[in-house]
């Protein structure tokens, strides 16, 4: 048991439903000024007061039950059938300690227990027996480990209350404004906040103003640019450009306040209603509004509040979502179209919105990327550009803002929010525009529209690998997020004029360029490209036979150099090379094959033991010619029916200076060694144990030198050990299969044979890309 209080003298203490006085009376003389009483009616204070006459202006006299969660407190003391709240975790999780007085009480028992469940989920500490000195009470404290994090949400110190809050702040000059519902001040009507913006350098003051002790009435405190803590769901309350024309032209109101002006009280309350709350504000969609439908039910009228705001600045249009988002885009001050995505995760009117925007004809193919201040440290522009082609963009314009492109692109992108988000450290700023462009987009997965939901190319989300790269090296505590990407084509265009709106023609001329330089290929039957970091894969009619013709990006030419080179030296070596064609400035053809080899990585089988041997003494083949085939791996292959085994996918062909001494010591076997200056795969290194050696179950040395019923009992030893991995595949392979044959039943392949042959061809092109 402590002699001493576990917290410190300036704690804000709360205790909720004292019957007596003693405790805050031990306090008080204790030395913890800060302490606040809860009790149910008048009489209850005037009694307490008159017993203990230190506890005068102490006491608050309130029915509300929601006095538990809705306070500021360090430390909340739960007085007898209260103490049953420290099973509902939300009414506590504000506080720092959680006391009850050690009676004999039911209550006490069943919290006691309660706070063992909350240590056994990690929520609190265990429980300590504390007391002021060796003859004062004694308190049962928990320790609370989950504090909940900072928020907007602030509560103004009892002795102050509402007037004397706000004459502090008028007194001391603070840049301020009461946002609204400030025509009844300085009363506020029970259940209500205040919502308060001030300019960022006042924060501290007021901070230590709302600090200064206990209090019941709830303020929410926003700064201009939305510094953390102060932010709406990570965001700046409005955009920063707007917030400061509400701070710099706000009025006096009654000598106790500053407050939005006329016409802008009805442009702040329109958008809070409309990007805040969405539907939830009552105001009705155009719909409603023409079939007479009814918005939902609010807390207040917006749509009679906003109607007789609206005719006292001249608005005389629909109070509808549809016509006041039009408005006050007209007004400039609708928020920016990565902000509404960001709000609209909470706003389902917005995301229906933001959703038929989508699907208009913006160009997705476009991307903006901004790198962010840490970015220019830790290898800049280039560094960052090398990877976004490295993913497949080509690079329409990269270089570092000037000082008003910077400042315009912190006001305008994420909401004007440039903090550290979930990361330890902040990466500053927008210092650099990337602006790229992909001819050929990919689709998102289910895993990444739910994380993304208006994202629409799954290939912008290469910017977690650039995320990833830029802090390889650097401490943990120095991590940050570098570079921030448009969602969309939308976005995209949004950020290209607003940065730099003078060059905003000539950047996308020069994409409109990139898009349109493609091969006519009027007689391709399938594209069966996959991820297209580096080329697009086509099947199409060559003359009179089928070919697979792989174009390059701009940017990836020195790919098809290498491919072309290695076709033409050893297609006609090594049978398992594949022929050349033809080839162009920006592409090649080889032959179409029928792979009839039906295997992949995830089927829960091996490799059949004859290709795996075949396929490895093909690449000793390429070794002995002088090569090696650094992406070497079991995608690679495919089996034809009559020319059988075939490799394809010779982007990271390397011809050796010097071969090393044997095969096995070749750079697809062991992998490339430290300093290699070549091309590697987004994976690293590759090499037989990583790439062959999980599908085969053997070592090298036993598939090319065990008798064939030694390799087979090591197989079938390695696939039992192993089963952990092998067998869910195979479930899911097998499920998988049916549920095909039973979409094949349903519904009949109304392809012409060639189209169906590209199926079985399309493993054998995709991964070449």
């Amino acid at each position: 048991m402590a002699n001493e209080p576990l917290w410190a003298a300036d704690a804000k203490i709360i205790e909720i439903a004292p019957c007596d006085g003693e405790l805050g009376a031990e306090l008080i003389l204790a030395g913890f000024d800060n302490y606040l009483a809860v009790v149910s009616s008048p009489e209850i204070a005037a009694a307490i007061e008159r017993q203990h006459p230190n506890l005068c202006g102490k006491i608050s006299s309130t029915g509300n039950a929601a006095s538990i969660r809705r306070n500021n407190a360090d430390v909340i003391v739960l007085r007898g059938w209260t103490s049953l709240a420290l099973a509902h975790w939300r009414s506590i999780r504000h506080a720092e300690w959680i006391a009850t007085p050690l009676t004999i009480h039911p209550a006490v028992a069943a919290a006691w227990f309660i706070g063992g469940v909350r240590r056994w989920l990690g929520q609190v500490e265990s429980a300590t027996v504390s007391s002021f000195d060796g003859a004062g009470r004694k308190l049962l404290v928990w320790r609370n480990r989950r504090r909940l994090a900072g928020s907007a949400r602030r509560y103004l110190p009892y002795r102050l209350g509402v007037k004397g809050f706000l004459e502090q702040l008028r007194d001391s000059r603070r840049k301020h404004v009461v946002l609204r519902w400030f025509e009844s001040l300085p009363t506020i009507a029970p259940g209500e906040d205040l919502d308060l913006l001030i300019d960022d350098a006042e924060l501290t003051e007021v901070q230590r103003c709302l600090d200064s002790g206990p209090g019941l009435q709830p303020i929410d405190l926003y700064t201009h640019t939305g510094l953390p803590g102060t932010d709406f769901r990570s965001l700046p309350y409005y955009p920063p450009a707007i917030a400061r024309k509400l701070l710099d032209e706000a009025r006096e109101h009654r000598q106790l306040c500053r407050v939005p002006s006329p016409e802008h009280h009805f442009l702040s309350l329109a958008y809070h209603a409309l990007y805040h709350k969405g539907e939830s504000s009552g105001l009705p969609t155009s719909k409603e509004a023409d079939g007479d439908g009814a918005g939902a039910r609010c807390d207040h009228d917006y749509t009679a509040i906003l109607r007789r705001l609206g005719e006292e600045v001249g608005y005389r249009g629909p109070i509808t979502l549809e016509s006041l988002d039009a408005y006050l885009a007209e007004k400039g001050w609708r928020p920016s179209h990565d902000m509404m995505a960001r709000l609209a995760r909470h706003n389902r009117w917005l995301r229906t919105r933001l959703a038929m925007e989508n699907e208009s004809d913006a160009d997705n193919g476009l991307a903006v990327f901004l790198l962010r201040e840490r970015g220019l440290q830790r290898g800049g522009v280039e560094r960052a550009k090398r990877l976004l082609e490295e993913a497949g963009f080509c690079i329409v314009e990269a270089r570092e803002l000037d000082a008003a492109e910077a400042t315009v692109a912190a006001q305008v992108v994420r909401g004007g929010n440039w903090g550290p988000g979930p990361w330890p450290a902040s990466g500053g700023l927008p210092a650099a525009i990337i602006v790229a462009y992909d001819r050929d987009p990919l689709p998102l997965n289910r895993r990444q529209r739910k994380k993304y939901p208006f994202a629409v190319n799954a290939r912008t989300l290469c910017k977690d690998r650039i995320r990833d790269e830029f802090n390889r090296g650097v401490p943990d505590h120095e991590h940050c997020n570098v570079v921030h990407s448009s969602d969309n084509g939308h976005e995209a265009m949004e950020y290209i004029r607003a940065i730099c709106p003078e060059r905003a023609d000539a950047v996308l001329e020069k994409a409109a360029r990139i898009k349109m330089h493609r091969d006519a290929a009027s007689d391709v039957l399938a594209d069966v490209t996959k991820s297209g970091r580096r080329a697009k894969i086509e099947v199409m009619r060559y003359g009179d036979r089928l070919v697979v013709k792989k174009t390059f990006k701009p940017q990836m030419l020195h790919f098809l150099e290498r491919e072309i080179r290695f076709l033409t030296e050893l297609s006609g070596k090594i049978s398992s090379v594949p022929p050349l064609v033809a080839h162009g400035d920006s592409w090649f053809m080889i032959p179409f094959y029928r792979n009839v080899l039906d295997y992949r990585r995830s089927s829960g089988k091996l490799l059949p033991l004859s290709v795996a041997r075949e396929a490895i003494i093909a690449l000793r083949e390429i070794y002995e010619s002088g090569y090696a085939l650094i992406d070497a791996n079991i995608d690679n292959l495919l089996v034809d029916r009559d020319e059988g085994l075939k490799l394809f996918d010779f982007e990271f062909s390397h011809r050796y200076e010097q071969s090393p001494d044997r095969f096995e010591l070749g750079y697809d076997i062991v992998g490339a060694p430290a300093g290699f200056e070549g091309d590697l795969p987004i994976q690293g290194c590759n090499s037989y144990d990583r790439n062959w050696r999980p599908y085969i179950g053997l070592s090298l040395s036993s598939l090319l030198n065990d008798p064939p019923w030694l390799q087979h009992t090591k197989r079938a030893v390695y696939y039992a050990a192993h089963a952990h991995r092998f067998l869910p595949r195979l479930a899911r392979g097998l499920a998988r299969a049916a549920l095909l044959r039973g979409v094949r039943q349903d519904r009949p392949i109304l392809q012409s044979p060639p189209l169906e042959a590209n199926s079985e061809a399309s493993r054998a092109s995709s991964k070449a890309a």
